[in-house]
């Protein structure tokens, strides 16, 4: 569990989001809510500083603090990847739900996903595919979940389509304002190139995300292997001050 901050915010996000303090209402003053929440004065500074990060709220001097939205108006930040490609690559995929489980991370695999040995998680196991019957098998995907939000989602998961980040701030109202990924060459595991029609060791793409939500904490990571053929990624790079052409 992240800081008592942190916690404050979560609540107030998702009484906005889900309509129990209503847009165009005022929140209570720092003291009240304060003692709503029996936290001090500058935890609630702390929260909704969050909260207004997410442009859900706007605070002005003797205005009070107005409720603006009842989602957020801030963009991800941090991918090596747009939003919008990362969004669309997701929604134009069906997801094919193998397994749920519940793991404790050993050594190896904290390592991999960038977390302390023995943190828990929900683990989803999945085939993405192209739309369609016959859709081609494009990646397989393990998702860990932070085991609340897991079992929020579990059932919403097995879903074919939906993104699992729009399920997470509709059942939670935690809002992922950052995604952070990181690419590498791999080889095929047997029992992924099974699933994805390929041979066994041939080259592949892993793909790690660390999805973040507005007080910092990981709600979400994936690891995605794609066959590679099947992946192509590519960026501009641009030099700061450089002189421009006569």
């Amino acid at each position: 569990m992240g800081a008592r901050y942190a916690e404050v915010a979560r609540k107030i996000v998702g009484d906005i989001s889900s309509g129990r303090i209503a847009v165009g209402s005022q929140l209570p003053s720092e003291v009240e809510l304060a003692g709503q929440y029996e936290v001090s004065r500058a935890t609630i500074r702390s929260a909704l500083t969050v909260v207004e990060n997410l442009g859900l709220i706007s605070r002005r001097r003797r205005a009070g603090t107005r409720v603006e939205s009842a989602q957020p108006t801030t963009n991800y930040a941090g991918s090596v990847m747009t939003v919008s490609d990362l969004v669309q690559y997701a929604a134009e995929t069906e997801r094919h739900v193998r397994t749920i489980s519940e793991v404790v991370c050993d050594d190896a695999l904290a390592h991999r996903l960038g977390c302390r040995p023995g943190q828990r998680w929900l683990k989803v196991q999945m085939l993405r595919t192209e739309p369609g019957p016959k859709g081609r098998a494009i990646c397989w995907t393990d998702v860990y979940l932070e085991p609340s939000i897991g079992q929020a989602i579990r059932r919403k998961v097995r879903q074919a389509h939906g993104l699992i980040c729009d399920m997470i701030e509709e059942q939670c109202g935690r809002f992922i304002v950052e995604v952070r990924q990181a690419i590498r060459a791999v080889l095929m595991p047997d029992d992924k190139a099974r699933e994805l029609a390929v041979a066994p060791q041939s080259a592949a793409l892993e793909i790690c995300r660390h999805y973040f939500d507005q007080t910092g904490d990981v709600l979400q990571i994936t690891l995605s292997v794609h066959p590679g053929d099947r992946f192509e990624y590519g960026f501009a790079l641009r030099r700061d001050g450089a002189a421009k052409a006569e």
